[in-house]
C-alpha cells in the first residue's frame, strides 16, 4: 500500500510516494541514471523533485533522527554534484533556501561549510560564487554578530540593539495569524524572566499595528515590540534573512548569535545545557 503526500522544501512542493521501497532503496541506485556533470540539471524541475524525494526517502529510514539523516542525505547529494560546480552551486542554494524556510538552522549552518568540498578542489572564482550565494545566510549563522537595529516600538519607545546591556537577548520574528508563533512566545513568557534575565525584541507581521498591540497585550509579553508595514521587505526582516515565522535568535551580551532554536524545546535544551536562568 502506498501513501501519497506533499513534502515542501525550498518553497516548492514535490510529490513523494511512500512505499515499502523506502526501506530498501540505496543512494547509488537512486541516482544511477542522473548525470551530475550535465549542467542542464539546473533548469530541470525534475532534479528539484528528485532532491526532495531523495531526502525524504533517506530520512524515512530513521524517523527519530530526521536532522542527522538529512545532513547525511545532503552530503550525498553535494558529493555527487561537485563534479560540476554549476550543479553544486544550484543544489547548495536550493537546499539553503529550503532548510532555511523550514527553520532547520543546524542544517543551514552545515550547508554554509560547503560540504564535501576540500581545499584545492575549486578555483578562486568558484569560491567567490559560493560566497555570493551564502552571504545572506552567513551574516546570521550561529557565531556571527547579530545585525544592529534601531527603531521605535509599538508603544513609542526608542530602542537600539547595540546599546542594550542585557546579558541575554531574544530576537523573535513572528506573525499575528501564526498559532505556532503565539505558542512559542507564550512558552518564552511562561518560562523566562523577561523583566530581568532576558530582553525580548519582537518583529511582527500583521495587517496593522493595532493587531500587534492587541496580540502582545493578550500574551502579556514584556519587551520591545516592533511593527513595520513593509512586512517582509522591512529592514530587520531583510537584515536577518527571514523567510518564515517564527524565527528566533538568542544573543549573548556581545550581541553574538549563540542559538537559533527551531522551537521552545530546542531553546530550553540550549538554556539548560549552558546553565542560563530559566523558570521551572
Amino acid at each position: 500500500m502506498s501513501l501519497i503526500f506533499w513534502l515542501t522544501i525550498a518553497g516548492m512542493k514535490a510529490q513523494v510516494i511512500v512505499t515499502e521501497e523506502h526501506h530498501a532503496f540505496t543512494p547509488d541506485a537512486y541516482w544511477q541514471d542522473v548525470d551530475f556533470s550535465d549542467t542542464s540539471l539546473v533548469s530541470n524541475p525534475k532534479f528539484d523533485d528528485m532532491m526532495v524525494d531523495f531526502l525524504y526517502r533517506f530520512s524515512f529510514s530513521d524517523e527519530k533522527s530526521f536532522d542527522r539523516q538529512w545532513v547525511t542525505g545532503v552530503a550525498i547529494i553535494l558529493e555527487k554534484a561537485k563534479v560540476n560546480m554549476r550543479v553544486y552551486e544550484y543544489a547548495l542554494e536550493f537546499l539553503l533556501n529550503g532548510y532555511s524556510k523550514m527553520g532547520k538552522s543546524q542544517i543551514v549552518d552545515y550547508l554554509l561549510t560547503y560540504p564535501m568540498l576540500f581545499e584545492g578542489e575549486i578555483s578562486m572564482e568558484e569560491g567567490l560564487r559560493l560566497d555570493s550565494i551564502t552571504e545572506p545566510f552567513q551574516k546570521v549563522k550561529v557565531g556571527a554578530k547579530a545585525p544592529d537595529f534601531k527603531g521605535v516600538t509599538i508603544d513609542g519607545k526608542s530602542y537600539q540593539l547595540y546599546e542594550s546591556d542585557a546579558d541575554h537577548i531574544l530576537v523573535v520574528f513572528w506573525s499575528t495569524d501564526c498559532e505556532y508563533c503565539h505558542d512559542f512566545l507564550t512558552e518564552i513568557r511562561r518560562h523566562l524572566n523577561l523583566k530581568s534575565d532576558y530582553e525580548l525584541i519582537t518583529f511582527a507581521l500583521a495587517d496593522n499595528q493595532e493587531e500587534v498591540i492587541q496580540s502582545v497585550k493578550k500574551m502579556r509579553l514584556h519587551g520591545f515590540h516592533f511593527y513595520d508595514p513593509l512586512r517582509w521587505e522591512s529592514k530587520p526582516f531583510l537584515d536577518y534573512h527571514i523567510t518564515s515565522t517564527p524565527t528566533v535568535f538568542l544573543l549573548d551580551k556581545e550581541k553574538n548569535i549563540v542559538c537559533k532554536p527551531y522551537d521552545w524545546f530546542e531553546l530550553k535544551l540550549y538554556i539548560n545545557k549552558n546553565n542560563i536562568l530559566i523558570n521551572k
